[in-house]
C-alpha cells in the first residue's frame, strides 16, 4: 500500500489510550519494523529482555498470558517466552496506564492506578520457520475488555506481522476457539492440517495466511475477508475432521470459506475443496 491504512474506529479508539510496545534484545531492534504502519513504537516501550530493568513488565507479560491462556491451560511458563520468543523473535503487544484498566486488573497486576507504568494489555507472538519469510504464530492474547476496547487482538495481530516484516503466517487454532473468528479477519485460511494429533488438543486445524501490506491494510480498515465460495459443509467431530484431512495428505488444496455454521446436527466448517 503507498499510503498507511484508514484506521477502523476501534483501532482508533485503543490508540487514544495504548501504546505500542516490543520485547526483543537491543540487537534485534534493527531487524524489526519499530513504526509499523506510521505507529511507532516508543523508545521507553522498546524492551530489551537480557537487562535487569525488564523484569517487571516481563512479569506482566507473563500474567496477561496467564489470564488469556490459562483456563485452557496453554499458559506459558517464563522460560519459554525467553527461549522461544524473546530471543529468537519479538514479542509486540499495546500497553495501558494502570489508571485505564479495571481494579481487578490492576490487582492481578499488583500495579497503582496512579503509577507512571505502561502495563501490557494485548500480546503478539510469531516465531521464524525454516522457510524465509515464514512465522509460525505461537500466541495472540487481549485483555481489551478490562480497557472498554474491542478488537484489540486483531488490531495487536494486524501490527505484530508488520513488526516482524513477516511475508507469510502459519498458525494452529481449535475449531471450537474464538480465536477462529478472529484468525478468519485474515483470511481466506488455508487448511494445512484440519486434525492434528501433533498437537496436545488433535482438534486442532494449521492455517496460513498472506501478511502483505494490502492484507494487513484491509483488516485495519476493518474489511471483510475476501468471499471464498465453498464446495462442502464438514462436520467439526472426530469423523469429518479426520475425513478431512486424510483429503489434505492425498494433495487437495482446501480453505477455509467462511465462518462455522450451527445446524441442527451440530457444527459446520464450510470448505472449499480443490484437486
Amino acid at each position: 500500500m503507498a499510503h498507511p491504512p484508514e484506521l477502523a474506529e476501534i483501532y482508533r479508539d485503543a490508540l487514544r489510550i495504548c501504546r505500542p510496545f516490543v520485547v526483543a534484545p537491543r540487537g534485534h531492534w534493527e531487524h524489526l519494523d519499530l513504526a509499523p504502519f506510521g505507529i511507532k513504537i516508543p523508545k521507553t516501550l522498546r524492551i530489551d529482555p537480557t537487562v535487569l530493568a525488564s523484569q517487571r513488565f516481563l512479569t506482566w507479560i507473563e500474567r496477561l498470558d496467564a489470564q488469556t491462556f490459562g483456563p485452557q491451560a496453554m499458559a506459558m511458563e517464563r522460560w519459554v517466552f525467553y527461549d522461544c520468543a524473546e530471543w529468537p523473535s519479538a514479542l509486540f503487544g499495546l500497553a495501558v496506564r494502570p489508571r485505564d484498566v479495571s481494579p481487578m486488573l490492576r490487582e492481578r497486576f499488583e500495579v497503582a492506578p496512579q503509577e507512571k507504568v505502561w502495563v501490557p494489555l494485548s500480546l503478539h507472538v510469531a516465531i521464524p520457520t525454516v522457510a524465509p519469510g515464514e512465522f509460525f504464530e505461537h500466541n495472540v492474547g487481549s485483555l481489551g475488555k478490562e480497557a472498554g476496547l474491542k478488537g484489540l487482538g486483531t488490531f495487536t495481530k494486524a501490527l505484530g506481522c508488520r513488526v516482524l516484516r513477516a511475508k507469510s503466517l502459519v498458525g494452529a487454532a481449535q475449531w471450537n476457539g474464538r480465536a477462529l473468528t478472529m484468525h478468519r479477519r485474515f483470511g481466506p485460511l488455508e487448511l494445512l492440517t484440519a486434525f492434528t494429533p501433533a498437537h496436545s488438543y488433535p482438534r486442532t486445524l494449521t492455517y496460513r495466511h498472506g501478511t502483505d501490506a494490502a492484507l494487513l491494510g484491509r483488516v485495519l480498515e476493518d474489511g471483510e475477508a475476501p468471499s471464498v465460495e465453498s464446495t462442502q459443509l464438514v462436520k467439526v467431530d472426530e469423523r469429518g475432521l479426520i475425513g478431512l484431512q486424510r483429503r489434505i495428505e492425498r494433495g487437495a488444496h482446501c480453505t477455509l470459506a467462511g465462518p462455522l455454521v450451527e445446524r441442527a446436527r451440530g457444527l459446520f466448517a464450510p470448505i472449499r475443496v480443490e484437486t
